[in-house]
């Protein structure tokens, strides 16, 4: 007890004590949806962390409400929607009550930093497009046979010669390699892993505390995000090559797809 009064206590009351030193008066909280800061700082990045996304979020909607709460994460104040009535008033009111953000301290880890310094209306305007050519039902009638088959493949491969199968894990595995194989046209295992492993440093940092500094999960998902964005920047120079010389019109893949659109952009 001794001990965990001449060390511990301060270490908790001096951060406490600063924060109702210097935390703005006459702030009115009345208005804002319920829910907490949670520590000085820090605020619910550790209680994020170690209950992962669905048990933070599903204790807050059961302790607050079930519609919208407010917390702290990764240095920013924020409102979380939930439900059918949330996502419906997210995809609805983009650039009219909402528009695309990203929080200052996660911009370093993003594969694609200059992306959240476009001009939004260019963006906007690229969105539209390329969610109109993607999402045809033409479209869409191409992705299933190709998901079905990798999703055939993955599981006499991972699953079916297994005693016990680690679902989540092989999961995202597949979800991966679905991904490059509809984003990217990219099949060979060992070019598929040449981008799954940074990119799980990234995602694993990128909603970590916010230090940059050696060891630490934000400065891995800073040097994944480069090593990424290195390695999707040689296709995608490779790709446009290949459309120029062979004429293409028609993508034979999302990549594709989204480069042809950006040329009509700059054309028309």
């Amino acid at each position: 007890m001794d001990v965990f009064l001449a060390y511990v206590l301060p270490l908790v009351l001096l951060p406490l004590s600063l924060y109702l030193v210097f935390r703005k008066r006459g702030s009115d909280d009345s208005e804002m949806p319920p829910g907490s800061k949670g520590w000085p700082m820090l605020g619910e990045n550790m209680e994020f962390a170690l209950l992962g996304p669905q048990k933070f979020v599903k204790d807050r909607m059961e302790k607050y409400s079930p519609e919208v709460f407010r917390t702290s994460l990764v240095g920013e104040k924020m409102a979380i929607f939930c439900g059918a009535q949330g996502n419906k008033f997210l995809f609805t009111n983009e650039n009219k009550l909402l528009t695309s953000w990203w929080p200052q301290s996660m911009k370093k880890a993003l594969l694609f930093p200059e992306f959240v310094e476009s001009n939004l209306k260019e963006v906007s305007a690229l969105k539209r497009s390329f969610h109109h050519d993607i999402l045809k039902p033409e479209a869409l009638k191409k992705y299933i046979p190709v998901m079905d088959a990798l999703a055939r493949e993955h599981l006499d491969a991972d699953w079916t010669a297994n005693g016990v199968v680690k679902v989540f894990p092989l999961s995202k595995t597949y979800t991966f390699a679905l991904a490059c194989k509809l984003f990217l046209s990219i099949t060979d295992p060992e070019h598929i892993k040449r981008l799954a492993d940074p990119f799980t440093l990234v995602t694993n940092g990128m909603f970590s505390v916010p230090i940059d500094f050696p060891g630490t999960a934000y400065n891995r998902a800073i040097k994944g995000g480069k090593m990424v964005r290195d390695e999707l920047m040689k296709i995608i120079k490779q790709r446009r090559k290949e459309i120029i010389a062979n004429n293409e019109t028609e993508g034979r893949d999302l990549l594709s797809c989204m480069l042809l659109v950006k040329t009509k952009m700059i054309n028309s």
